[in-house]
């Protein structure tokens, strides 16, 4: 985007509209209490877009890109003068009759994207160190491209994301709230862990209804087909309320635990928590989203991630 596009005051954000890529990692850190803790972050903020440009003039072809968040409690902690953003908050828990979209906590957020997994591993290190002695881990998933960008279920993931007609800023990125968060976003995390047993018991028809779509070619079911609690059903809450979803599978095998990582970029957090109230509670209340069935939320955060000019400030 240049500076003649730009529809967000001049200001340019984040990676936050990239594709999910071929690999990541997805940090989650806790803050220390230490002298030291403001004026570590403080320099990654300074040194973060140089430090993602100095990855991509070494590696042109990697499709590097990372995004760095920070979570409600660590925002007015490191940052009380820069006022908040108007819907950052600690993530409530969303609790139905019989799902519960758990909140857990997190302070930064780092989402790593690259073609090679080996480039994504460099940067943490980088960014572990930076921050060595000031943070500790609340969770590391390493997530992967399956197939041709399915979900370890079997279905291809991430078709409701915006349009190749659309403007993927207009749906990831902040137009409206204070001059100084204009150009952020934000971004909500679950980890997610799939019973894989039950799951693959179930015909390929069935799991069709679950998802909404056909498994082979990712063609959506008709509406007489579709079932009203089918996945792609319950999450779609209009054409004009659309997020950005950058999920990635993750596995380890040998404990026999599969999931997803969902990861959702929005210019509003209210669209994001509304597909999760639908899912969750059901909309009408019951109607709730039947891939919960099978699928487990390990953690559930929201971050805030700063454009690139706020970033630099907040670095100064």
């Amino acid at each position: 985007m240049n500076s003649n596009q730009n529809p967000f005051n001049g200001k340019f954000p984040q990676d936050v509209t990239k594709k999910p890529g071929e690999n990541a990692i997805f940090i989650v850190y806790g803050l220390k209490e230490s002298s030291e803790t403001l004026d570590k972050v403080k320099d990654v903020c300074a040194n973060f877009s140089a430090l993602i440009r100095s990855m991509r003039n070494r590696y042109p072809d990697m499709k590097f890109s990372c995004t760095m968040g920070f979570g409600a409690d660590a925002w007015k902690r490191l940052f009380p003068e820069q006022g908040t953003p108007k819907e950052l908050e600690t993530f409530k828990e969303i609790k139905g009759s019989k799902f519960i979209a758990v909140s857990t906590p997190g302070d930064i957020l780092f989402h790593i994207r690259c073609t090679k997994m080996g480039l994504c591993h460099e940067f943490a290190s980088i960014i572990d160190e930076k921050l060595r002695g000031v943070v500790y881990s609340i969770d590391e998933t390493h997530g992967f491209r399956y197939r041709d960008g399915r979900a370890i279920i079997g279905f291809v993931d991430g078709t409701e994301n915006p349009g190749v007609d659309a403007n993927p800023y207009h749906f990831g990125v902040i137009s409206d709230d204070a001059p100084e968060f204009v150009g952020g976003s934000y971004v909500f995390v679950q980890k997610y862990i799939h019973d894989m047993v039950a799951w693959n018991a179930l015909p390929v028809e069935e799991q069709e209804k679950v998802i909404g779509r056909h498994k082979y070619d990712d063609v959506e079911l008709s509406d007489e087909e579709k079932p009203k609690n089918a996945h792609n059903a319950v999450t779609n809450i209009g054409d004009d309320l659309k997020i950005i979803r950058d999920n990635m599978p993750w596995a380890n095998t040998s404990k026999g635990e599969y999931g997803t990582y969902f990861i959702a970029y929005a210019s509003t957090f209210t669209t994001t928590r509304q597909m999760l109230e639908n899912m969750f509670i059901g909309n009408p209340v019951g109607n709730t989203d039947h891939l919960l069935d099978f699928s487990t939320p390990l953690t559930g955060t929201l971050f805030f991630v700063p454009s690139y000019d706020l970033l630099n400030k907040l670095g100064d």
